[in-house]
């Protein structure tokens, strides 16, 4: 579902989800004003993700419960992932690593490739959408030497990848911070965002706890609630088995890889999950003529060929979705784990 707003070059669509996002805001803005500093009033009262505010009767702000009608009715995405095998749609995940390992490398290809709509990690290409990258790392030598590695160059349409790099920006761990971002995100309507690093983003202690629930309830709360699919970019700590900092980094987000390169060789171990049916482990190669990241032998769950042989017998469309596909195997006593349906339809769609 889209709406028509106004912006200053006319009149746009956006989507639904983003639109109620910034109405969010916009009547925090003026219930409570602009923020005058960077932390806010911890005694002032807020408003929540998904609360309803009715001025004319002057109600009191506070959460609302779903509404299973519109629940069960409401409109799924045509497919669980945004970039498959990373990225799920409409998550929020983090990989991190030790210092030029090339998660920034990884990263811009998946930015670029998202927004012109090129194939990526083995997949095919599909519509470009619009992609929004904070990059408060590297500089512009390093974008142009990469974009020009992994074939981009003055004929490329780049027009949806929406580049901030090395900006002066108020932390997003602040009230400030995560309305300004937020702007950012409505502005472009982008539905991929992607942040090099967290570290850089934020203005409370490394180590500290409230840091990052301080970034997530000003930031992360709002690109979740608004359908946007994050990646964050991070540091290992000192023994490489975790995100550098508070344990707290690994709390608000969906999926957290851990990346290791051996040569030519990345892995994105899964260290913290809230979605069963990511991959545990992705190896991917990584190859230089042409520069791109090449997804290894997938290992398929036992099953699989069991489970896509009884999508063939139902008829169920090769492009279905996986809670499609889940539904008709329910309705004939044949219930699967989500991650079995998900390898069995990219097993049929992959076989000869």
């Amino acid at each position: 579902m889209t709406s028509t707003a106004p912006t200053d070059g006319g009149w746009i669509d956006e989507p639904d989800e983003l639109v109620a996002a910034r109405d969010e805001l916009d009547r925090h803005r003026e219930q409570f004003g602009e923020p005058e500093h960077d932390q806010p009033d911890p005694d002032a009262p807020k408003v929540a993700p998904g609360s309803a505010v009715d001025p004319a009767e002057n109600q009191a702000v506070g959460p609302t419960p779903i509404d299973w009608k519109t629940f069960w009715t409401r409109e799924l995405p045509p497919t669980d992932w945004l970039v498959e095998p990373i990225l799920p749609r409409g998550r929020q995940v983090a990989i991190y690593s030790k210092p030029k390992a090339g998660k920034s490398l990884l990263s811009l290809e998946i930015a670029a490739a998202a927004a012109t709509g090129r194939g990526v990690l083995g997949s095919a290409p599909g519509d470009p959408i619009s992609t929004l990258v904070l990059d408060q790392e590297n500089t512009q030598d390093d974008l142009h030497e990469r974009l020009i590695d992994y074939g981009y160059g003055p004929d490329s349409d780049l027009e949806l990848l929406h580049y901030y790099q090395l900006q002066d920006i108020a932390p997003l761990d602040t009230e400030k911070g995560g309305l300004n971002f937020l702007g950012l995100v409505h502005q472009h309507k982008a539905q991929l965002v992607i942040i090099d690093t967290m570290a850089r983003v934020v203005n409370g202690p490394e180590n500290d706890a409230d840091t990052y629930r301080a970034f997530y309830r000003n930031t992360g709360v709002w690109l979740k609630s608004a359908g946007v699919t994050v990646m964050r970019l991070d540091h290992a700590g000192h023994d490489s088995g975790h995100q550098r900092g508070s344990s707290e980094k690994a709390g608000d987000v969906d999926v957290v890889f851990r990346m290791s390169v051996d040569g030519d060789v990345v892995t994105l171990t899964r260290t913290h999950s809230r979605v069963p049916w990511v991959p545990a482990e992705i190896v991917l190669t990584r190859e230089n003529d042409p520069l791109r990241h090449k997804v290894g032998a997938d290992a398929w769950p036992a099953g699989t060929a069991d489970t896509a042989a009884l999508l063939d017998d139902y008829e169920v469309p090769l492009d279905a979705t996986a809670t499609t596909a889940a539904q008709a195997l329910m309705a004939r006593g044949q219930g699967r784990r989500k991650a079995l349906v998900l390898a069995a339809l990219k097993w049929r769609r992959q076989r000869p």
